[in-house]
Order: structure tokens, then sequence, then C-alpha cells
């Protein structure tokens, strides 16, 4: 009984020092490395026409990743998203969803996806900038904030739509899974 007492105080302590070194890292060493999508969600309404957009990924088909490397900090894309979207009205303070027919895509390969480009950390938020092309030699620079959740191996950023215009209110959820 006394051997048995002792294996469980010692595995209680060896969990108890694991979960201690990784809370001792900051928030940027926890984020590097890559993670798998497990959820993508955007629900963004145009406050002046009076309806909304909702954008839902389909599990199925998507295998988009992000990586977060520490030197330099950049965030690379890989992988396929495939959404299905659908136009709402509000009605009676319900959201009235036509139909999730639509469907788009993003191509990690190619660079798409809200969170490329170099990346910080700057009160507790994930900004990211990068540069998109506005015309034949044109580029603009841009970037995004996004709300971090990090818990274990499960990150999620969430982004404010009226960061993209006055016009715009909601959110995007996106969920992501380390590797």
């Amino acid at each position: 009984m006394k051997y048995l007492k002792i294996c469980l105080l010692t595995l209680l302590i060896v969990a108890c020092s694991k979960d201690d070194a990784t809370s001792n890292l900051s928030l940027d060493q926890q984020l590097v490395g890559k993670w798998t999508m497990t959820n993508y969600y955007d629900d963004h309404y145009f406050v002046q026409d009076g309806y909304g957009i909702i954008e839902q990924m389909v599990p199925d088909e998507t295998d988009y990743a992000i990586e977060f490397t520490d030197n330099p900090k950049e965030i690379k894309t890989t992988g396929f998203l495939k959404y299905n979207w659908g136009e709402y009205e509000i009605v009676n303070g319900e959201k009235v969803v036509e139909n999730l027919n639509g469907f788009n895509t993003w191509q990690g390969e190619e660079g798409d996806g809200l969170h490329t480009g170099t990346w910080k950390i700057e009160n507790g938020k994930l900004i990211t900038t990068d540069i998109s092309q506005q015309g034949p030699d044109e580029f603009e620079e841009y970037s995004i904030i996004s709300t971090i959740e990090l818990s274990g191996d499960n990150l999620t950023l969430t982004l404010d739509n009226s960061q993209f215009g006055s016009h715009l209110s909601g959110e995007i959820i996106i969920e992501y899974k380390r590797q």
C-alpha cells in the first residue's frame, strides 16, 4: 500500500511539473508549430443593408493548416478549406438563413486565409500583417487582429468583423488543434 501511495504521488508530481513547464512558456513560444483547422465559422452582418452571411467549414473536405514560425515570425498556410455560405435576414429578432448552398475555398499553398504573413502578440492579441495586391503595380499592407484562447493543444482565434469596416458586425471563429 505504501508503494502504491509513493507511485501515485510521483505520478502527480510529474504531471504537475509538465503542466508548469508549458505555462512558463510565453504565448509566442506556445503558438510556434503547426495547427490543423478543426472549425471555421464566419457570421458577418452588413448593417446598412440589413442582411448577413454565414460561412461554415465542410469538415470532410478540409485539411487546412497554419504554421507559426519563430525566426522570422511568419505564418505559413497549407491544405484546403471548403466552406458553405448562405445569406440571412433578421426577422422578429431571429436569424432566418435562406440556404447554405453556396461554397468557397481557401488554398493554403497559395497563401489564402485570414492569418498569413508576419505575426506578433500585443496585449494578448494576435496581430498578423500581410500585403495584398490592389493593381498591377500597387500593393497595400493590412493587419488583422484576433483574440486568442489557448487550452492545451486547442487554439481558438476570434476576429471582430467590424475591423474590416464600420458597415460590418459579427465575428469569425477559427479553431485549430496542434499537430
